[in-house]
């Protein structure tokens, strides 16, 4: 029987999920965790906890599923060794370190690799298995077939979600927070920049802003297919929403017969409207750019607003207690608060607020949680067991720091990458110091690329093929020929996208690991070494003190891109090829390739200004990324001069290479 698994960001929300019939719990710490705006958890308040759980049968899993920075590496370490100690049942991760320092020095922690890892085929299945995981989040973005498909080429148990909002790009390959902002998703600071409202020759929308996803008609389905675990999304989400989401699909598993009694539950979790994503494939575009993007139960309009008070054109009843969002006109992410006073005069809704909110006539307002259905789940509620001794400190901890302090031996000679998706800036780079030539693009392009011998000859010594970060299953076999293929030509240099694609490839083959590889520190580093990888790169969101902290022969810091914000299996509502503006207009434009929708800024991110100060550090190994460039846009030899007088082109940013990755 697979386990139902319930989300839980506050000891409200658990109580919920254990009253409600959960098997399963995951939740979050204050560090480490995806969800930080949550309440979350102490390992002390897990001390407690843990034992409580066990003695229902309710298992526990702690969410550390964040990219890592070396700074921060000790106290990971401290806290394995804590959540170790009071026996949580796994640990659901997504940075390649963490899995790395959990096999060698914590074997009782069992590991769960995050839906963060994209893990989307049986490739990404072999990478979780050698890196010490014993189960998948799998990716969102994958039909029944396809998870049936990955089942069957795995003895690694399948976790899948089955309800709860969606993000519109790909888990793990968004950029936007921390472009626009420097708060990255990817550490859990996500601002849901995808929920915001865009414009487009003067006509506004929610052009990223996903349904909510719900797989009740589909659990049959999953359930023969394998899935070991069916996962609930929401720790952002009160207890009453837990509550309602684990009682209807506990229904369902209890009795498939009261699938319509489920259903009927699940229209009270005051959710978006739902889809089922590609589950049976995608018949129908989940994102409706005409919808507000706020969760919950459409109130009205703002009509006249104070510090606390609010008027609004509703006729919905709303009580003392309850909890609304009001969300601003201009599409920023909205504001919640709680009731104190509600009466309707006069058909407007006043609302008197416990805390003043700012906002605006003619914003939107929704209920997003009712104080009827919560009351039972308040911070009265205690945990009646006793705590799980354990010690703080891991004592060996400076060893394990010392033994992965870098110590080979530094580069002494610049090597400049450069990544094209056009051959027409092949004519051009013939004179340019370009050492590896790293040509991305869909399968096509790299067909035609294959086809011209003249290319390949010149470039043979220098060319690195890339895949693209996101290859369905029954596509492996096309990748595979293809890489067949070239090696018959006489490449065998190829850059991933993701860290199971090295399983794609002949022993022998030279592979280096690209964005979005995420490598934020030395463990990660070395995780991807004993993969197969020869390079890895530094993600275009890290920050220069933590490039510095991690600096090793091996890395690559690109110093030029235009910065893909999202990555995504779902066409935005928008054509590609126009000029897209948040409300601080900042510029955007997509562009499809292998099925995927990039949504990328005009303003390129440039960082040969400090190619010195990381020479410095010990960084060698230069990328200038050309992708979603045309050739025409930029002179070529202008951007190598640059490059190699350390100059910023004009009218670029540096991301969060000053300010700092939050």
């Amino acid at each position: 029987m697979s386990e139902l698994l319930a989300p839980a960001g506050s000891i409200e929300s658990f109580h919920a999920a254990v009253e409600a019939g959960a098997d399963a719990v995951y939740l979050g710490l204050s560090d480490f965790n995806a969800r930080l705006r949550a309440k979350n958890f102490t390992v002390k308040t897990l001390s407690y906890l843990v034992p409580y759980a066990h003695r229902r049968s309710v298992k526990i899993y702690v969410t550390l599923n964040t990219l890592i920075k070396q700074s921060e590496i000790e106290n990971l370490i401290h806290t394995l060794y804590q959540l170790e100690q009071i026996g949580i049942d796994a640990i659901i991760a997504a940075d390649l370190g963490l899995a790395e320092i959990a096999r060698k020095h914590f074997p009782k922690l069992r590991l769960h690799a995050s839906t963060q890892m994209a893990i989307h085929n049986s490739a990404g299945m072999k990478a979780a298995s050698k890196l010490g995981f014993t189960r998948a989040v799998l990716a969102r973005e994958l039909s029944i077939r396809e998870i049936t498909m990955i089942k069957n080429s795995s003895s690694l148990e399948l976790e899948v979600f089955i309800h709860g909002a969606l993000c519109y790009s790909i888990s793990g390959l968004c950029l936007a927070s921390s472009f626009l902002g420097g708060a990255s998703g990817n550490r859990g600071r996500c601002t849901q920049v995808c929920r915001r409202k865009f414009n487009i020759s003067g006509t506004a929308g929610y052009f990223f802003s996903p349904d909510d996803f719900c797989a009740l008609k589909h659990l049959s389905s999953l359930l023969k297919a394998g899935v070991s675990s069916l996962k609930i999304e929401g720790r952002m989400k009160g207890p009453e929403y837990v509550h309602i989401v684990v009682s209807a699909y506990r229904k369902f598993l209890d009795d498939p017969e009261k699938i319509s009694e489920a259903g009927e539950m699940l229209i009270n979790d005051l959710g978006r409207p739902k889809t089922s994503l590609f589950l049976d494939g995608l018949a129908k575009n989940p994102i409706n750019p005409d919808s507000p993007s706020g969760t919950g139960i459409k109130l009205g309009e703002v009509l006249e607003c104070g510090d606390d008070l609010l008027r609004i054109d509703c006729a919905q009843e709303i009580s003392s207690g309850d909890r609304i969002r009001i969300h601003a006109k201009d599409g920023f992410e909205g504001m919640g608060a709680n009731v104190l006073h509600a009466e309707t005069v006069n058909g407007i809704l006043e609302l008197k607020l416990k805390t003043p909110v700012k906002c605006s006539k003619g914003d939107m307002v929704f209920l997003v949680s009712r104080r009827s259905a919560s009351s039972r789940f308040d911070s009265s509620w205690r945990i009646d067991s006793d705590p799980v001794p354990f010690k703080p400190f891991f004592g060996p901890v400076k060893s394990i720091l010392r033994n992965f302090a870098q110590s080979s031996t530094q580069r002494n000679r610049s090597e400049l990458w450069v990544k094209i998706d056009d051959t027409g800036w092949l004519e051009p780079l013939m004179s340019s110091p370009c050492s590896q030539l790293v040509f991305t693009g869909d399968y096509d392009r790299l067909t035609a690329l294959l086809e011209d011998s003249e290319t390949l000859r010149v470039w043979r010594s220098r060319l690195r093929p890339s895949l693209p970060p996101f290859i369905r299953e029954h596509e492996l076999g096309c990748w595979r020929k293809l890489i067949r293929a070239f090696s018959e030509k006489g490449i065998n240099r190829w850059n991933c996208t993701n860290p199971g694609q090295v399983f794609l490839f002949p022993e022998g083959t030279d592979v280096s690991a690209d964005n979005p590889v995420w490598a934020l520190n030395r463990f990660s580093q070395r995780a991807l070494e004993k993969l197969g990888f020869s390079a890895f790169s530094y993600s275009l969101e890290d920050e220069y003190l933590n490039i510095r902290n991690s600096s090793s022969p091996k890395g690559i810091i690109c110093l030029f891109s235009r910065v893909p914000l999202f990555v995504s299996c779902i066409k935005p509502g928008i054509e590609s090829n126009r000029d897209i503006f948040d409300p601080h207009r900042n510029c955007f434009f997509i562009e499809e390739r292998n099925g995927l929708y990039y949504t990328l800024s005009k303003e390129t991110m440039c960082l040969f200004q400090r190619k010195k100060k990381l020479q410095e550090a010990g960084i060698n190994r230069f990328l200038i990324d050309l992708s979603f460039i045309k050739p025409e846009e930029i002179p070529l030899q202008e951007l190598i001069a640059a490059y190699k007088s350390g100059e910023k082109i004009p009218d670029s940013g540096i991301f969060n290479f000053k300010a700092g990755l939050k």
